[in-house]
């Protein structure tokens, strides 16, 4: 199966930009297709390096909506700072512009990267349109890949923290939303 909106064809080309497991190390071969290693992934519940695949083998738009639905399944516990993360993150994916990177970034500032919504906002300021230092400076690009680590943060981070019981229904929900984006889709109905 090849994914619309995953450019890669084989698990080499995405395993470089990560540090995964030991476990995942050692089930992964770079000769794997995208299919193959989502499914041997998930097969060993090995949630957080397939977040991390997941994460960095999509378009950057792609990843932060995935995180922003992901997230949005705790909306129960997160405060109106954390809500506003998140709803800036899917405005921004609407419509990307540099006034919302940068209040992404002061979101994310102000909750200190303590929290999953702090992470997708930091991936927001991180996704590689805009410099990251003071707009009065001269201007400094984050690495490629920087945010595909903010959203795997956020995810995995609101996959355990505050304390609960369904971890497991988040990561079975967060997969279902990122196949179908990954497919064309905006996620199903999360």
């Amino acid at each position: 199966m090849t994914y619309k909106k995953i450019p890669y064809q084989t698990c080499g080309q995405v395993l470089p930009r990560f540090t995964a497991s030991d476990e995942a190390d050692a089930l992964l071969n770079p000769d794997m297709s995208i299919e193959e290693s989502i499914q041997a992934l998930k097969n060993e519940q090995l949630n957080n390096d397939l977040t991390q695949f997941l994460a960095h083998a999509l378009p950057v738009r792609e990843a932060i909506w995935w995180a922003s639905l992901c997230l949005l399944q705790r909306k129960d516990i997160w405060n109106a700072h954390q809500m506003q993360c998140i709803q800036t993150a899917q405005q921004w994916v609407q419509s990307p512009s540099e006034e919302l990177r940068r209040k992404a970034e002061l979101l994310s500032n102000r909750l200190g990267l303590n929290c999953g919504p702090s992470w997708l906002a930091q991936a927001v300021f991180w996704n590689g349109s805009g410099s990251i230092v003071s707009p009065d400076l001269p201007a400094v690009l984050p690495d490629p890949f920087l945010y595909c680590k903010a959203v795997a943060g956020a995810i995995n981070h609101a996959a355990a923290l505050p304390n609960w019981k369904n971890s497991e229904e988040y990561y079975t929900n967060s997969i279902t939303y990122i196949l179908d984006i990954a497919n064309g889709g905006n996620g199903g109905s999360a």
